[in-house]
This record gives structure tokens, sequence and C-alpha cells, in this order.
């Protein structure tokens, strides 16, 4: 019987204390085992791990047998699958061959992308884009500074106060640097000078387009003073690109006897204001004598036809409407070759002109020109094909009084490697064209590389390659007499033109 102060009955049941003895005596291993210290979940690579943490002291002289598991009968709905599943590098099996599947699959993809940008790579490396950098062959050379195979030429000439000729050809190199070489009759040795070399003038190479037109011209003040301007292309956006353009001032000293430095280049204000298709040629004219035209002009083509810029005085500054160049004849082809031969008169009675060569939508190379306060469109009389390279100077003076001793000509030479015939000749002498019939056996080096300009000195400059590794600028000297046609396909080549850097 309880007293009447417990709180709780107690069982009368009986403790056996020796089994009590013998089931820790059974299990001490599994109670020592629990005081085994705790092993660091959350170590990483920026510490020492696995990182001892947490339990204590592990006991000595524990015997390290395992303990023996001890069979208890469960329920059909309480099984629990006890064996372990086999493990590869510490992962199950199936997420090891998962990762590894993966792994391969990223691989294989990896390598199906590279080689699929290498054959990209090789086929935009054999065909222009118009509307993207051209990187053409330049593969030929690793070499930065190398003549770029692709590069667009620009030329100019005058003659100085000395009566030494001057000759300048503006070229662009495989890193996209513009670079101009210039050549002295009385030096008779060409002279290499950057215009853009990446560093200079805040103008770094993603400021010019890789195969970008180019255009150079002078504007003479007088026999000893002059300016030089050069335009070309900033890497095209959508299949437009913005003309930039430089000028290096006659305060400078322009000097075709020593190199130039980059620094003493200019900005333009025609620069950043005037956009071209990306494939556009430029065409330039700066005034040449008295009896020239006498302010600077620029030449593009958008994509409804060509427009002009023209800058005549500071005050004024660069001007140009929104409207191309309306002619009677056929606009031009998309990313026509165009390029200008200026005339000059011997009187004041004479006729003045700019003349822009370009190949028209019907494939006709034709004429616009630029005289009087207006313009007039012609015809030449011979089809081109699409991709065709058009050079031009003229000859003579427009005058208007009969049997003047230099009577106005042109010599047009095109090349159009979709007709295969090499360079042919166009001309004008005696108020006509013809369209000449034999090609120009003299500048057949010219016809590979489809790239070749003139100036007014009658120069004539192509690419032509070496030995298939790079290219180089040949210089050909015309002489043609303008009053024999015989003699017009005559050629001197003269040599070859320094670039080296």
């Amino acid at each position: 019987m309880s007293s009447p102060t417990d709180t709780h009955d107690y069982s009368t049941l009986e403790v056996d204390t020796e089994a009590q003895e013998r089931n820790q005596k059974q299990y001490a291993e599994t109670t020592a085992a629990a005081q085994l210290p705790e092993v660091n979940q959350y170590a990483n690579k920026d510490y020492s791990y696995p990182e001892v943490i947490g339990g204590d002291t592990p006991r000595k002289g524990i015997d390290p047998t395992l303990p023996e598991a001890v069979q208890t009968p469960v329920t059909d709905s309480e099984k629990i699958i006890t064996t372990s599943e086999p493990r590869i590098c510490g992962m199950r099996r199936k997420i090891f061959w998962a990762v590894v599947i993966a792994a391969v699959v990223v691989i294989v993809a990896i390598v199906v992308g590279v080689s699929a940008g290498v054959v990209t790579s090789k086929h935009n490396n054999s065909a222009s884009d118009s509307n993207g950098d051209q990187d053409g062959a330049g593969a030929v050379t690793n070499n930065a500074t190398a003549l770029f195979v692709s590069t667009s030429l620009a030329t100019a000439n005058f003659t100085d106060e000395f009566g030494n000729e001057n000759y300048l050809v503006a070229y662009q190199l495989n890193n996209k640097a513009i670079y101009l070489s210039a050549w002295n009759s009385s030096h008779k040795s060409w002279v290499v000078s950057p215009i853009v070399d990446g560093k200079t003038n805040n103008l770094g190479f993603d400021s010019v387009r890789k195969g970008t037109a180019l255009a150079l011209d002078i504007y003479a003040y007088n026999t000893s003073s002059r300016d030089i301007h050069v335009y070309w292309q900033l890497p095209d956006s959508g299949g437009l690109s913005t003309i930039k353009a430089l000028t290096y001032n006659s305060e400078k000293g322009v000097s075709t006897q020593s190199a130039i430095p980059a620094a003493n280049w200019v900005d333009s204000a025609a620069g950043n204001n005037y956009i071209s298709t990306a494939g556009s040629s430029l065409a330039s004219y700066g005034k040449q004598c008295d009896l020239c035209n006498q302010y600077t002009y620029l030449y593009w083509q958008t994509s409804n036809g060509i427009r002009e810029a023209d800058f005549q005085n500071a005050s004024t500054g660069w001007y140009s409407d929104n409207n191309v160049i309306q002619v009677d004849i056929a606009s031009p082809s998309v990313n026509s070759s165009m390029v200008q031969a200026h005339v000059a008169a011997a009187t004041t009675d004479g006729h003045r002109s700019m003349n822009i060569f370009y190949r028209s939508t019907t494939g006709a190379l034709s004429q616009i020109i630029n005289g009087d306060g207006r313009y007039v469109g012609h015809e030449l009389g011979r089809d081109v094909g699409a991709q065709t390279t058009i050079a031009a100077f003229s000859t003579g003076f427009n005058e208007t009084s009969q049997g003047w001793s230099e009577p106005l000509g042109f010599q047009v030479l095109t090349i159009d490697p979709a007709a295969n015939n090499g360079v042919q000749l166009t001309y004008y002498k005696g108020d006509s064209w013809t369209a000449a019939t034999n090609q120009v056996q003299d500048l057949s080096d010219c016809t590979a590389l489809e790239t070749m300009v003139a100036n007014h000195a009658r120069r004539i400059y192509c690419l032509v390659s070496v030995n298939g590794n790079g290219v180089e600028i040949v210089e050909y000297a015309w002489q043609g007499n303008p009053d024999d046609p015989s003699t017009y396909s005559n050629y001197n080549r003269i040599g070859t033109v320094a670039t080296t850097v």
C-alpha cells in the first residue's frame, strides 16, 4: 500500500541487474565510438580538410571491433534497404556515368564549334563582304605591319615650287593602320609615313574599317604651300560606314623627302558627318591650279546614289544637302568602283570640271561631269560587270577655241573579273568615246588582284602578288601620245612603292 504523500505509482517488478551488466559489456564499443570527433562537412579548398572539429578526444585502448548487427523483425511497410549502392570516385554509379556522358557531350560540342569557326574564317578570308570588315587574303602573312593584300589604294600628285614631281600613295596594313608613301623626283626615294598608326591622335585601330575605301587629294594654295586630305571609313554597322577624315596642314610643312609625323594630322570637319554604304568607294578632289575647280570635294555612295560634300572656306565649312546627284542616266550599281579625274582649263574661256566614273545599274561604264555649276551624265559605250575596278586620268585642257594644241582627253582603265579579259581601255578623243578592243598588255600584272588607281600625273599603281607571300604596289607611267590612239596602251613599269614600316 502506498503512502498518501506519493505522487507516482511504482511497479512491483524486480530488475534483473545481471542482464543489465551483460548488455553494457556487449555494447561498450558502440558507446565509445559515439565519442569520436566530427568531420567538418563545410570545409573547402581554402582550408585544410577534412578538418576535425567538435568531439571529445578519443580514449586509448578501445577495442576497434565493430558491433555485431542485431536483426529485428519488421513489417512489409517498414522494410529498410540496408545494402549500400556501389560508388565510383565517391559518387553513385548512375550519377558518375551521367557526369561522364555530359562531359563528353560538351567536349564534342566544343570541337565541332571550333572546326566550324575555322571553316567560316577560311571562307570569309576568301571572299570580301561589303557589309563587314574585309579580311580578304590577309592570312598570307602574319606580319601586322605588312601591306594588307586586300587594301584599297589612293593616289595624288603635285609639282612643287622647284619643278619637282611628287607622287603620293595611301594604303592599309594588316593591322588596319593607314600609311602614306611619297616620292620626290629630286630625292628619288620613297618615304613612308604613318597617317593612322593606332596610337596617335586618339585614333586606335578600331577607328578603321578593315578593307576600307581610301581617298587622297592635295589642295594647293600655291606652288609652295598645300594641304593633304585623306578619307577612310570607320567599321561598318548595319551595312553603313561613317566617313572619317584628316588634314595635314601646310603650316606643318608637307614634305616628300622625309617622314611626316602622325601627330601633325588633324581632324577634318568632313569626318564623322557623312555616312556611306559599307562597300562604297570614296573619291575626293582638292584645288589643283588657278584654272581648276577652286574648292575641296568629297564623293561617296549611298543606297540611292552618289552624294557630294564641298568645303569652300572656314566660315561656311563643309556643306552637303541630303540629295544624291541627279543626272539623266542610270545611278551607280551597289558598291560600284568610283573614281574622280579633274580637268583644268588653260584660259578663262575654258571649262574646268570634276569627272566621276562608275558602273551604273544597267552595267554601263558611266561618267558624271561636275562643271559649270551643273551635272551632266554620259555613258561611255562599254558594259562592265558588277565587280569591275575603274581607274582614270585626263589629258589636255577643256577649251572652247578650235585647234587647241592640247585638247581634252580621258583614259579610263577597267578590270572586269567576270569578263576575264585583262585590263581594258576606254578613251575620249575628238568629242567621242571609244572602247578599245585589245587589252592593255603592259598592265597585265594588275589583273589578278584587281586593285588599280591613277593620278593626274598619268601614273598607275596596282597591287601585285609576290610569289604567293604577300603583295606589293607596282608603279607604271603612261607612255602614250594624246594625239595618237595607237600609243594609248603603252606603259612603262617604273618599280615598286616602298611600304616597309
